[in-house]
Formats: C-alpha cells, structure tokens, sequence
C-alpha cells in the first residue's frame, strides 16, 4: 500500500490549475471535413441518437443541416430530435435546418424527379455557403428504397452519381480527389443511409458496390450495427453492458492484441461515444489507431515538460508524469458534461518501469476514482510477462473486469 504522504503529495499535484490546453469531444462518427460516408443500419440499432448527436453539433457549431428521411417516418423525425435535446423549430426559423421526407424531396412535383432533386440540393448548399454556415451536414436517409420501389440502381445511377455533384466544370464543391474517394471541399459533410435489415448478404454487397462506382465514390462505408458491439460481444456483453466498467486487458506483447482496442474505439465511435488514448507514438496501440480521424490522442513524450498540441487530435504529455496525466483525464471529463465516454490507458508498464510500483499502485487509484462514472469505460493495457508476479497481482486485485489477449485471441478472466 503506498505511504500516505505520497498518496498526499500526488493528490494535491494533480487538483491544481496545471495546464491550459484543451480537449475537445471527436466529432461524430469521427467524420472528416469533406467527408462523404455510406452507412448501413436496422431497426436494432438506435440511428436518432446517432442522427440527432451528428445535427446537433453541427447546429451548436453554426453548421447548417439538411436531413432527409423514409416517408413514414415523417410523424416520428421531429419528435426525436426534440428528444435527443434539438430545438427544431428555432432551427427551421432561422434557416440553419431543413428537414423533409423523401417523397417530398424527389416527388414535390408528384412524380419522380432526380433532375430537380439534383437541382434542389445543389441550389441549398450554395445558399447556405453564401449565408456563411462553417459547413454543410447533409444526411440523405434513403431507408430500404422503398420510395423508388426497391429500385436503388436508378437511385445511384441517375442521383447520386450525378457529375453535377462533384464535376468541377458545373460544381465547386470538389477541392481534391483521392484514392479513397471523392473529398468535397471541407464545407462539405455527408452521410447516405440505408436500412439493410430484410437485404440479402447478396442484395447489400451489389448496392454497396454500386456506390463505389463512378467518379462519385464514398471515402468510407460504416455498418452501424456492426460496429455498435464490435467489442462488447467478444466479451458476451452487449453495449449497454460495457459501460461504464473499468478493464484491464493483459496482453501478449506478440500477438494481435491492438485489435481488441481498435474494435473497442469503433464500438464507442458508433454509439457516440468519444474515446481518448495515452499511449505513446512507438507503440502498437497508436500505430493502429493513427488513422481513425476522431480519436483523441495523449502521447508521452521526452521532449516537453508541458503539455503541448500538436493537432487537433493530439496532445504532447511529458513522460511517465503521472499528475500531468490524471489533469489531462480530469479535463476531458469537465469538458464531457454527462456524454458517455471511452478511455484506453497504454501506459501502465511504461509507469512502472520508470517510476516503479508503489507509485504506479498510486497513479492507478487516482485513476480509477476519477473514472468512477458509470457513463465513463477505461480499459487499461499490461504486459504481465515484462513484471514480476507479485506486481501483476498487485495491480490485477484493482480491477473487477479483466480480460486476456494471447495468441489464440480475446477471453475473458472475469467480470464483475
């Protein structure tokens, strides 16, 4: 047990004023400026809350949103927003949100019409940019194609791959062109849902294919309900399950392991959840992660005494300062307000070789009672193999939660 005036010491480090850096929440669904995305969802994923959490910040950021949604949903859309916390029609009155089903949008004339679909959408972007908005969110929820009746080839075809979109000769809204896809130009964010829940693993390859053709292509694919328990299910839980518990997930230094973290972020991305990262830039962890835009990183570093931003993303922590660390978790969970959030500690074996074990016991209290909120989920890395066992137990009866991740994958050793 560590002495009490260590214990002292370090509690009244880390409760001053430290640093005056700031962490900000990922975007939802970690969507890039400029991003198109396809996402696939059914009815046993919760799409408002994902919807709702996209408007919505884009509305309290000064972003204008243009939603539209299966027709029988029309009675059900507004209710839900105002539930998620949306104030509609202050919205719609000043302009910044405009909602309509997609009957309304592709048949006002009371007949199909992707020409003036096209027209229509293009002619509202370029109001809302001349209006100043800092972007457009745009998410076209086209259901099951039920409004085409289930012929979703004429919808790609003849809508969405339409050149006016994208073709600089007509449009200005594409600024570059890359490998993964179209990159409109940062005002620019836009989601296409489908609900796939009666397709065929057949039906939903060829639609998603189909997306993927022309010069009009997405730059990713999201399966929502593939990824809303990516990681709980390994367990056996569900995701309302893991929150809010507290992990330790011994690793063989060999194996796979930095999946499990990856499906862990994707699993909390997809429920809205953003999710934090201390680790370091060398390690498998980051190396895994770099790419995933949302993700919000905290990398120990020998070359600053401070915390230092670095991007928008990422924040320098000098090495193994454990205050320094707890002010930077405490942060984000002021900066949180009552949203769920996910943290990923990589660091436990580099504390513990560096400043030892009674400090590192200490460090992971402090932890853990900060995290104590059942709408905050921390899973902390170990390599038990670099420690010896009596510290592997030490640290092992801190935690209610533990899983293992060797050469044969995920298993659970207990949960509470």
């Amino acid at each position: 047990m560590p002495k009490l005036s260590i214990i002292n010491s370090l509690r009244r480090r880390w409760k001053r004023p430290i640093s005056s850096f700031q962490v900000k929440p990922s975007s939802v669904l970690s969507m890039r400026e400029g991003e198109a995305v396809i996402l696939t969802y059914s009815s046993a994923t919760d799409k408002m809350m994902v919807f709702s959490a996209f408007i919505r910040e884009g509305l309290e950021s000064g972003d204008a949103v243009w939603y539209s949604y299966p027709d029988e949903e029309s009675e059900t859309v507004r209710a839900k927003l105002k539930e998620h916390g949306i104030d509609v029609e202050k919205y719609e009155k000043n302009g910044a949100l405009y909602l309509e089903s997609e009957i309304e949008g592709f048949m006002s004339n009371g007949k199909m019409d992707y020409n003036k679909a096209v027209v229509d959408g293009l002619n509202w972007w370029a109001e809302s940019k001349r209006k100043g908005y800092k972007h457009i969110r745009d998410i076209e929820d086209v259901g099951d194609f039920s409004f085409v009746n289930g012929q979703w080839q004429k919808y790609i075809t003849e809508y969405w791959l339409d050149p006016r979109w994208e073709d600089p000769n007509v449009s200005d809204w594409v600024k570059s062109r890359e490998p993964v896809g179209v990159v409109y130009d940062p005002l620019l964010m836009e989601i296409t849902a489908i609900n796939v829940e009666h397709m065929t693993e057949t039906q939903i390859t060829e639609i998603l294919k189909a997306f993927g053709e022309g010069n009009r292509t997405p730059a990713r694919f999201i399966d929502l309900l593939k990824d809303t328990t990516l990681f709980s299910k390994s367990i056996g839980l569900d995701h309302e399950g893991l929150t809010g518990r507290k992990i330790l997930l011994e690793f063989d230094p060999i194996s796979d392991y930095e999946k499990a973290v990856h499906n862990l972020a994707k699993e909390s991305t997809a429920n809205v959840e953003p999710v934090f990262v201390f680790t370091s830039k060398t390690s498998s962890v980051y190396s895994c992660l770099a790419e995933e835009s949302g993700i919000k990183f905290f990398l120990s570093s020998i070359s600053t005494s401070i915390p230092k931003s670095t991007s928008e993303n990422t924040v320098l922590i000098p090495a193994n300062n454990m205050s320094l660390i707890l002010d930077a978790t405490n942060k984000v969970l002021e900066n949180s307000g009552d949203a769920n959030v996910c943290f990923v500690f990589d660091i436990l074996s580099e504390l513990l070789t560096s400043v030892g074990q009674e400090k590192t016991y200490l460090f992971l209290q402090h932890a853990l009672e900060m995290l104590s909120s059942k709408k905050t989920t921390a899973l902390f890395l170990f390599n038990p193999s670099a420690h010896e066992p009596q510290v592997v137990s030490s640290l092992k009866n801190l935690f209610g939660n533990q899983l293992v991740y060797g050469k044969n994958g995920l298993d659970v050793v207990k949960t509470s």
